[in-house]
């Protein structure tokens, strides 16, 4: 931290004040998209930590033409890979404090390689699901950044919002986790018996065996009992949706 500051003061003394102005400018949704632009660029040539911080908060808005808004986001996340490990520690803390986390994701694992992405995705995630305060939309919308990304360890801790008091945040995590293959079939199946009051969970456990032919072997008398509507399990123990082919 010592050093970051040395590095920052070289950058230029800009007081919060300056920086909250051009945070104004960025997330403004109304009128042209040049002074968002303008403002993003500032931070970006700022550089430092509450600059690069600040431009993380173009996230947070969406502006009213959709083109428009991706194409400012994807400038956003080029800046911010640009930045390298700069950008790192403001990436992380703007995880754990803000729910829109798609385009932070990027851009992180753009800057560093999945050995080094993957714990610090572990540790925000773990932050935010042992934190009270954190709304189930920003563990959903964290999960589901990670989806294409999960690895072995990633899929551990998921395992734990697999009990969370959220559906989204549950069916989140159950999509994510069956990205690392079958093995984790059994931790599924026994979400699924585990949500005897909670319909959706049961049937977005039922699709996902359903697309992957993952068999209920272990399980089947209580997945056959419990099954919700429109589902049955073949001879062979796979789960089906009535009306296609064994």
């Amino acid at each position: 931290m010592v050093v970051q500051r040395i590095l920052d003061f070289f950058r230029g003394n800009h007081s919060p004040q300056q920086i909250d102005r051009l945070v104004k400018r960025l997330t403004e949704t109304g009128g042209e998209d040049g002074p968002r632009i303008e403002a993003a660029e500032k931070l970006a040539e700022i550089g430092t930590q509450e600059a690069i911080y600040a431009l993380l908060k173009r996230f947070t808005i969406s502006a009213k033409v959709i083109t428009q808004d991706i194409e400012e986001k994807r400038m956003v996340v080029q800046f911010l890979a640009e930045k390298g490990r700069d950008a790192v520690e403001p990436i992380l803390r703007f995880l754990k404090s803000y729910h829109q986390v798609e385009w932070p994701v990027q851009a992180l694992t753009r800057i560093l390689s999945q050995e080094q992405w993957v714990p610090r995705l572990v540790d925000v995630l773990q932050n935010v699901a042992q934190n009270p305060f954190t709304s189930p939309e920003h563990r959903s919308s964290l999960i589901k950044a990670m989806q294409g990304h999960v690895t072995a360890e990633i899929a551990a801790t998921l395992q734990k919002s697999l009990k969370d008091d959220d559906d989204d945040v549950r069916i989140a995590a159950i999509q994510a986790i069956a990205e690392v293959g079958e093995h984790i079939r059994e931790s599924l199946l026994e979400s699924f018996i585990e949500a005897s009051d909670r319909p959706r969970i049961r049937i977005a456990v039922a699709e996902l065996f359903a697309d992957h032919d993952w068999p209920v072997r272990g399980y089947r008398p209580t997945i056959e009992e419990t099954l919700p509507e429109g589902f049955y399990v073949t001879a062979k123990g796979m789960i089906r949706r009535k009306g296609s082919a064994a």
